[in-house]
């Protein structure tokens, strides 16, 4: 009775020991598949419609470019229209500027009209990007591809441009070679001129 005892309990240990291995290596394999998922998101990848331009801390974060721009040249829109103060410069900020502008903007063809309304590659949550953001994609904008880098060439972001008057004026972000002013590449442009687009949106 007592061999058959230890006998027993030798095959429960060995059972649980086989149990808690399958449990330990599922969870590493599980871990490792999330983690190289993640980890191989870059700037310039192909990604849910467009091109990695931008990946946050997270790493599992970001904002894609539409792969070309817009056929059109467009205005900011709405000259001299106090209502949509969309004067919010940062990364992360194109998507609710855009909506502020059309929110208070009826005025057809503008630029943020044109982003929000595109449906592209599966997807309709395209926005105007911020200056930042168009900042950013200039930095990356040859693994994104497509921009024109003429002399002149400009693209408008969905930042009106502070401190006062911002109801006339708004940030553009120039693309161009040689660029329009020595030291920076951010203008402030009037509403009603036209400039090239690039819609973006998250992921």
């Amino acid at each position: 009775m007592f061999v058959q005892s230890v006998n027993f309990n030798k095959d429960i240990m060995k059972n649980n020991f086989i149990t808690t291995s399958i449990l330990l290596l599922s969870l590493v394999f599980f871990s490792t598949s999330s983690f190289a998922q993640n980890d191989c998101l870059k700037i310039g990848d192909e990604h849910e419609g467009g091109i990695i331009f931008y990946i946050d801390e997270t790493a599992e974060h970001g904002l894609i470019a539409a792969p070309q721009d817009e056929s059109v040249l467009a205005i900011y829109g709405c000259l001299g229209n106090t209502n949509p103060i969309a004067d919010n410069s940062e990364i992360g900020a194109g998507e609710s500027n855009t909506q502020a502008i059309v929110n208070y903007c009826q005025e057809e063809g503008i630029a943020a009209r044109i982003c929000y309304d595109l449906f592209l590659n599966g997807y309709s949550d395209w926005f105007l990007p911020s200056i930042n953001e168009l900042e950013m994609l200039y930095i990356n904008r040859i693994a994104v591809g497509g921009f024109d880098e003429t002399e002149g060439s400009g693209y408008i972001s969905s930042t009106e441009a502070r401190p006062a008057p911002a109801y006339y004026r708004s940030w553009v972000y120039d693309f161009g070679s040689p660029q329009i002013i020595p030291y920076t590449r951010k203008i402030v442009s009037q509403k009603d001129n036209t400039f090239k687009i690039r819609a973006i949106r998250k992921f």
